[in-house]
């Protein structure tokens, strides 16, 4: 952490902010229900804690139990506004229900709890290539080696990111970069402006190939739960759940 400081100036660090919503539709109770044991947003929380990166960990939910186990975790509450939790809210209307309510903030880190397999190292670095690259904006990313296709309204088949002809070796192709969605970096002044977590000049901090995956189904779900016992071992049996 001195370095994140440092590269930042002598001014606050960013919040780390987690939206965990009451009302998941596909996995029901999601953001609390435990993986390997501890309930899924705690993973974030601690490596966001561990990072040293941030002045405040939030985790901003219209659900008191949520709330609760983030506060257990260590994080600090936010109770987050009916109107900004609805189904049909996006994750920009959680984050302005947040900085509206601190005008102060000037970097905010939206961290998805979805991603659990983020590390402490992670967030420390991330921050750190935000602050001195002078970026609005940070989008993580994860490298993977994957031809894409396209389907056209025929049927046809197109190859979208290289030539069969010519087909690539995998050490001879750089690969394309994947938004990960782990967690994002942004000015709050460039989100005020867009509307958007990222926009203005946008940077990305590469990440490990197995943090490509998100739970968004429960296949997700066993398949994370499987990365995070081998990544994590017993360590997350000391927090307390």
């Amino acid at each position: 952490m001195e370095y994140v400081s440092g590269l930042l100036g002598l001014g606050p660090k960013p919040h780390a902010l987690i939206l965990a919503r009451g009302g998941s539709k596909g996995i029901p109770r999601k953001n609390i229900k435990p993986l390997n044991g501890v309930p899924l947003l705690v993973y974030n929380v601690k490596a966001a804690l561990a990072s040293g990166a941030f002045d405040a960990v939030v985790v901003s939910s219209d659900d008191d139990e949520i709330l609760a186990v983030a506060e257990k975790a260590g994080a600090t509450p936010h109770k987050r506004s009916a109107e900004s939790a609805k189904d049909t809210a996006s994750s920009e209307a959680g984050l302005f229900d947040y900085v509206d309510a601190h005008p102060e903030l000037a970097v905010c880190c939206l961290v998805q709890c979805t991603s659990p397999l983020t590390s402490a190292a992670d967030f420390r670095d991330g921050v750190a290539a935000f602050s001195r690259t002078g970026a609005d904006s940070l989008v993580t990313v994860v490298r993977t080696h994957r031809f894409l296709w396209k389907l056209g309204a025929d049927g046809a088949a197109a190859p979208q990111n290289y030539d069969p002809v010519k087909r690539p070796r995998r050490q001879d192709w750089a690969g394309e970069l994947i938004e990960n969605g782990a967690f994002y970096v942004f000015k709050t002044a460039a989100l005020r402006a867009s509307g958007s977590r990222l926009s203005g000049k946008i940077v990305a901090h590469e990440m490990p190939e197995e943090t490509l995956a998100e739970i968004d189904s429960l296949v997700d779900w066993q398949i994370i739960e499987g990365l995070a016992a081998a990544k994590f071992g017993d360590e997350p049996k000391k927090w307390g759940f």
